[in-house]
């Protein structure tokens, strides 16, 4: 029998067995794996094996929220489970934070480490049934370290294609223009249900900015292209320097739920651009082909 027919031949057998006696299946309340009993998730696995998982950090932002690029990547894979069907659960909150080490608010995790507690959580759940799963990052330079490692290595070792989504690297593809996503921050934060951790306007004080040297030689690496997460090692010389900066804050609460809507809006707007269902389908045919042909036909050249 073929891998994948095989493994959904096991699945209907178990899932026949886990729902041996339940009559009645609770319809999903929310996607969020973890707060579905284990009725629902063996159910939702008969419709869907896709799971969203977020890949962030918590690192200074400045005035902004330490885990503000993990709700951002939460709050796209919530978008991107309901505008395909699939489910998402919490990943990895701490990864390597990359220049925002020497401050209080960054939580440091080295990428090999991120990448193997991910390859854990990948493993658990494609033995789960959870076979099409889709890591999501935005707003985090580094976290290629952690996640790309994490597709890369996995296929090398199970034979399952699993995807990676940088959202900085694949909103450019969309065209989509600043107006389009000028509150995304608040959208993010609206979705997750954390709006209250953005600050008002007036909540804090004019910081004054540090007396300090600037970084010549970083500033002119930057200027030559020679700079970046990915591609050269520094940290940053202050705390409050590493933030896309606050330029605009809600007068009060209510302008903030204002905020948030139209942030959550435009999120879902550019989750639906993006053609999910279609990828979905053919990450599937992707997986299928490699099982079916890759590896019967160059199985001695395989790791």
């Amino acid at each position: 029998m073929r891998p994948i027919m095989k493994q959904n031949a096991i699945l209907l057998i178990l899932t026949a067995m886990a729902l041996h006696g339940q009559s009645k299946v609770r319809p999903l309340h929310t996607r969020d794996l973890a707060r579905l009993s284990q009725p629902q998730v063996v159910a939702q696995l008969l419709q869907s094996d896709v799971i969203f998982i977020p890949v962030g950090a918590v690192e200074t932002n400045g005035i902004e929220p330490s885990g503000r690029d993990y709700v951002y990547a939460n709050a796209f894979a919530v978008a991107m489970a309901e505008a395909t069907g699939g489910l998402y659960m919490p990943g990895l909150m701490w990864s390597y934070p990359g220049t925002t080490i020497p401050a209080a608010g960054t939580i440091n995790m080295t990428p090999r480490s991120g990448a193997a507690f991910l390859e854990e959580l990948a493993l658990s759940l494609l033995r789960q049934g959870f076979r099409r799963q889709v890591y999501v990052s935005y707003s985090h330079g580094p976290a290629p370290l952690t996640a790309g490692t994490l597709v890369r290595e996995f296929f090398d070792k199970t034979r399952v294609p699993i995807l990676y989504i940088n959202m900085d690297t694949y909103l450019p593809r969309l065209n989509v223009q600043p107006t389009d996503r000028d509150r995304v921050l608040y959208g993010a934060h609206q979705i997750t249900g954390r709006l209250d951790d953005l600050a008002l306007k007036g909540e804090y004080a004019d910081l004054p900015d540090p007396q300090l040297p600037p970084n010549t030689g970083l500033a002119t690496l930057g200027k030559l292209g020679f700079s970046g997460s990915l591609a050269l090692g520094s940290w940053i010389n202050d705390a409050m320097a590493h933030t896309t900066g606050t330029k605009e804050m809600p007068l009060d609460t209510a302008e903030r739920a204002a905020w948030g809507q139209r942030g959550a809006a435009q999120i879902r707007s550019i989750v639906q651009r993006m053609s999910l269902p279609q990828a979905m389908l053919a990450l599937r045919e992707h997986d299928r082909y490699t099982q079916e042909v890759i590896v019967p036909r160059l199985k001695v050249h395989l790791p």
